[in-house]
């Protein structure tokens, strides 16, 4: 992160959901990333994690952590998709990157998807495009809850 205050106050907000930097939910992260890639098969595709994912998924998975209290929006660690032709767009995001990517998890107003590419890129996929978050999950994360977002053309192969 830019700043140590930065990094702290994203700690901070994460904290309270049972979250800390030496979290890790072992083999309950095979479990999610399996479900993930069933639901990507399901809508004939198909995700490997990287290691920036199965990290990500390791270290957050199964949080649910409050974005915004008006309207109220969750963002859930929960690997996967959660509307009707999510798959497709995090496919298209891919392509225009041209790396695979993995989902991460979702928020719950608008649906928009956290993805990580083979190259620890974090990206979220938004009704209204595709935009870049950051390359530290910490960091993805704060931006995601602040909305400090790239437009991921930027990063367009």
């Amino acid at each position: 992160m830019s700043s140590s205050s930065g990094r702290q106050a994203a700690e901070a907000w994460l904290r309270p959901y049972g979250w800390s930097p030496e979290r890790d939910i072992g083999t309950e992260a095979d479990e999610l990333i399996r479900k993930a890639r069933e639901q990507a098969a399901e809508h004939g595709t198909s995700w490997s994690p990287s290691e920036h994912a199965y990290s990500f998924v390791r270290n957050y998975g199964g949080l649910k952590v409050l974005l915004h209290e008006s309207p109220e929006n969750h963002f859930f660690a929960d690997p996967g998709f959660p509307y009707k032709g999510g798959a497709e767009e995090i496919e298209e995001l891919s392509r225009e990157i041209g790396e695979k990517v993995f989902p991460l998890g979702y928020d719950s107003y608008d649906g928009a998807v956290m993805v990580v590419d083979e190259k620890g890129r974090f990206f979220v996929v938004h009704h209204t495009g595709n935009y870049y978050l950051a390359d530290d999950s910490l960091q993805a994360l704060w931006n995601f809850k602040k909305g400090d977002v790239q437009d991921a053309e930027d990063f367009y192969v």
